[in-house]
């Protein structure tokens, strides 16, 4: 059976003008007059080319009549009125909006609408029909080509490109299974087969968009839709001034940006089927839920969430020990066990050798594996090995943020300062969120440099256990903050009450650099510890 897809296209002007009337015409809207010629005013802005200006002060005097002295950082007038116009604008299409032809958003945090065509009956049945055919949806990508809103033919190459290179882009990260646009690349395929293509693969969500060009400036609208809850979940705009010599470097930097934003493991995709994760029985957990859960326990390491990982790793590999993406992870969650010392830490580094082996058997050409082995040989102090297994790691070029931060932060640690601080300020760069347990080596970084001042700074957003407050402390030590100093080190010695006996060795096992290890001890004695 074939359905109809919901457009690629973006609504035209006299279409998004009729939507604005209907909208202040509506019993929601009618009387809210502010409401309306506030819309209408963001609308107009962004159709003629303005969004770039619509800041809180800009609106705070076109909208609301304020003078020149208005200060949007005291006044909240404008983000007030603007987070009352997006429940209105959400309220509407959940109700009697439904079925309106096009659809207006305002993302949360900007004042830029958006448009596209709303057609949910379409994207229910879709979603309805995949979820039928797939009793679980992973996290499967298409990009569609994005629209060529020019009108002329000879900007085509632009659209097209711009999809295939972001299709690219997305491939390098481990989890995610990307539908490239190529096939959809002939103009004339129908949105019959499409949608046939996208129902037949289990697709759960469709990544596309349209550019519009104005003079040598070109307005990309990139927007994310999960086909199984029929609604679109992300979007943004982009605006960029093009020459004939940076096309591609364009290209590049807006497919990065959008990847990191939505395919990373603290992505827009990977974030929303966590959540689902969390609701999934321990029975009925398979591959790709167990990797949501080592991730989950990435970004916020505790006991609770490592002990959710262990048991659903261990729980798909017990029923198939075939993954060596799962095995590489189970074998990373000894890694953190051994290096924070935590009960069986020997036992968790026989493990180590044992599953990092077995995952290279499995899956040799996966970074995540190829990681783990790098870990195994910095615990060995296997140096050359260690360098070895980093460069292959870095030839496969992945931009997930966990798995390169993971490369800057033990090339730091192994005394590669200068070349691990660039991978971690890249990843840091290209991504809002990332493991905050890379701020230990940054913390480091300026430690050793005794840049202290910076080094406190690092620190105060560390937070792992039990790195976390003995950095800090070392460094409030070296500052001579003695009365703050005192309260990491009474945190420190809760999470770690026999760290004075064992400063020395525990910290050797992070940090290969003997000089660097009594720096920090260095600072600890300052602080007030007896080592």
């Amino acid at each position: 059976m074939r359905y109809t897809m919901m457009p690629t296209t973006l609504p035209s002007v006299n279409e998004i003008n009729k939507q604005i009337e209907k909208l202040c015409a509506s019993e929601e809207f009618k009387s809210k007059l502010l409401i309306c010629k506030l819309l209408r005013y963001l609308i107009k802005e962004t159709i003629e080319g303005r969004e770039d200006k619509l800041k809180g002060f800009t609106i705070a005097i076109e909208v609301f009549n304020k003078d020149h002295h208005f200060d949007s950082d005291k006044d909240p007038l404008v983000r007030i009125h603007a987070g009352r116009l997006r429940r209105m604008l959400k309220m509407h299409y959940a109700g009697i909006g439904k079925n309106d032809p096009i659809r207006i958003d305002i993302p949360k945090g900007r004042y830029i609408p958006f448009f596209s065509f709303n057609n949910p009956s379409l994207d229910e049945q879709i979603g309805t029909t995949i979820a039928q055919n797939n009793s679980t949806l992973g996290p499967t990508v298409v990009v569609l080509p994005f629209k060529n809103l020019a009108g002329n033919a000879d900007k085509d190459y632009f659209a097209l490109g711009l999809a295939e290179e972001l299709s690219v882009e997305l491939t390098k990260f481990e989890e995610l299974t990307i539908f490239g646009s190529t096939p959809f690349a002939n103009q004339n395929i129908s949105e019959a087969d499409k949608n046939e293509f996208i129902i037949s693969k289990g697709i759960r969500f469709i990544i596309d968009g349209g550019v519009h060009w104005a003079g040598n400036k070109i307005k990309l609208l990139v927007k994310l839709t999960d086909t199984l809850k029929g609604e679109q979940i992300w979007a943004d705009r982009y605006t960029v001034e093009l020459t004939p010599d940076n096309i591609f470097e364009v290209q590049e930097k807006i497919s990065s940006e959008v990847s990191c934003i939505l395919g990373s493991e603290y992505g827009i995709i990977l974030q929303r089927l966590s959540l689902e994760s969390k609701r999934v029985k321990p029975k009925d957990i398979d591959t790709f839920d167990a990797i949501l859960k080592f991730h989950y326990y990435q970004a916020c390491q505790s006991p609770e969430s490592a002990m959710q990982a262990f048991t659903a790793l261990q729980h798909v590999l017990s029923k198939e020990n075939d993954s060596g993406l799962a095995t590489a992870m189970l074998a990373g969650l000894h890694v953190s066990l051994y290096l924070l010392d935590m009960p069986n830490a020997a036992y968790s580094l026989e493990q180590l050798h044992i599953l990092s082996e077995k995952a290279f058997k499995l899956a040799p050409n996966s970074f995540m594996v190829r990681l783990v082995l790098a870990i195994k040989y910095f615990i060995n102090n296997e140096k050359d090995r260690f360098l070895n297994e980093v460069e292959k790691c870095l030839s496969m070029n992945s931009k997930s943020p966990l798995r390169l931060g993971n490369v800057g932060q033990y090339l730091s640690l192994y005394g590669e300062w200068e070349r691990g601080k660039l991978i971690l300020d890249r990843v840091m760069q290209m991504n809002v969120s990332y493991p905050a347990y890379l701020l230990g080596p940054t913390t480091l970084y300026y430690y050793r440099k005794k840049e202290y001042d910076k080094a406190l700074k690092e620190a105060n957003q560390y937070d792992t256990p039990f790195w976390g407050p003995m950095l800090k402390a070392a460094t409030l030590g070296q500052l001579n903050r003695l009365s703050e100093a005192e309260v990491s080190i009474a945190h420190l010695k809760q999470l770690k009450p026999n760290f004075e006996n064992e400063a020395t060795y525990l910290i050797s096992r992070f940090v290969k650099e003997d000089e660097l290890v009594e720096h920090v001890i260095e600072g600890l004695k300052k602080a007030g510890m007896i080592i």
